[in-house]
């Protein structure tokens, strides 16, 4: 069975879990990675960017986050990515230049989920 997400992590203190939440909006189901909210991934039908929600949700806030020690450098998007037979992705260049622009890293993880 094929399993995978897209992360949105943040590399700071754990004094600071609750005010990153708070400024960004998003809120961690557990802090096992450190900061980090995660979307699992279903079949979907129409397509949707969680790249640009998880930017959407860092829009504006740039500022409050440099306050707490954390620069653009301390974030990154992760996909973790489970295939059967083949694994292909595709982006939006929008999508991308949005995240070079910002200067947050993309981070891809792809692993053959095997057959259950």
């Amino acid at each position: 069975m094929e399993r995978s997400s897209y992360q949105l992590r943040i590399d700071v203190e754990e004094n600071y879990y609750d005010q990153v939440s708070s400024i960004v909006g998003l809120y961690p189901e557990s802090y096992k990675l450190g900061w980090s909210y995660e979307i699992i991934l279903e079949e979907q039908k129409e397509y949707f960017d969680i790249i640009i929600k998880f930017l959407d949700s860092l829009e504006g806030k740039y500022e409050k986050l440099h306050e707490l020690g954390i620069g653009n450098n301390n974030i990154t998007v992760w996909l973790i990515y489970g295939y059967n037979n083949q694994c292909n992705m595709e982006f939006r260049p929008s999508t991308l230049e949005r995240l070079g622009n910002k200067g947050i890293k993309l981070c891809i993880s792809c692993y053959e989920a095997g057959t259950d």
